[in-house]
């Protein structure tokens, strides 16, 4: 789906959709910043994870503040939650289901998932990424985990509303405006002439003309 981007600001709903034509390490050519490190790895391969982020930094391993956070989903956003203790599973395949149900447009969690079966069964709806996988998980404590908060996960800062992007390659953070204008359309240009750079890579051409040394 082509978008056009000749407009000074792009809509919201136009931002992301053009995003998702965007593979993220196109984007690595552009951007040095909001980039989750290797920890951050795709639990299922689900399409492309773009939407604004829902936060939930969970200080205690309480269930209660992550079916709060699910209660508040709205359709599009990315559930992202740090997990303090990074030793146990908020999500698995019940708060998958309820994410579904809320139309969520995937999770992120700094810290472990569990029910990696039934989170692959549900790829093509709701992509999961995560820093691995726990059979410890969160409990009905009723302890306070802090929502609509800033977070941080992986070392990258999270405020709500933020653009939260995912794919196989790992997970990015952008501001609610994207990554301006200028770039989005040098990666789209750089995604949609790629092909043809293969191809002719593939041919026998000259690299030392193909590719600036």
């Amino acid at each position: 789906m082509a978008v056009d981007l000749d407009c000074e600001e792009l809509a919201s709903e136009e931002l992301i959709a053009s995003l998702r034509e965007v593979e993220l390490p196109t984007l690595g050519h552009f951007l040095e910043d909001g980039f989750c490190t290797p920890r951050m790895v795709p639990i299922n391969e689900g399409p492309q994870m773009v939407g604004p982020a829902r936060t939930l930094d969970l200080r205690e391993p309480d269930a209660l503040a992550v079916n709060r956070a699910l209660h508040a989903l709205r359709p599009g956003d990315v559930l992202v939650i740090r997990v303090a203790s990074g030793l146990h599973a908020p999500v698995g395949a019940v708060t998958a289901a309820a994410a579904i149900a809320q139309g969520a447009a995937g999770i992120v969690v700094d810290g472990p998932v569990t029910d990696a079966a039934a989170l692959r069964n549900v790829q093509d709806r709701l992509p999961v990424f995560a820093t691995g996988l726990i059979a410890r998980t969160t409990k009905r404590t009723g302890s306070l985990g802090d929502d609509v908060l800033d977070c941080e996960i992986d070392g990258v800062t999270v405020r709500p509303g933020d653009l939260v992007l995912g794919d196989r390659q790992g997970v990015l953070v952008l501001p609610p405006t994207g990554p301006g204008n200028e770039v989005l359309q040098a990666a789209l240009a750089s995604d949609w002439g790629e092909p043809a750079l293969l191809a002719r890579i593939a041919a026998g051409e000259d690299l030392r003309e193909l590719l600036p040394g």
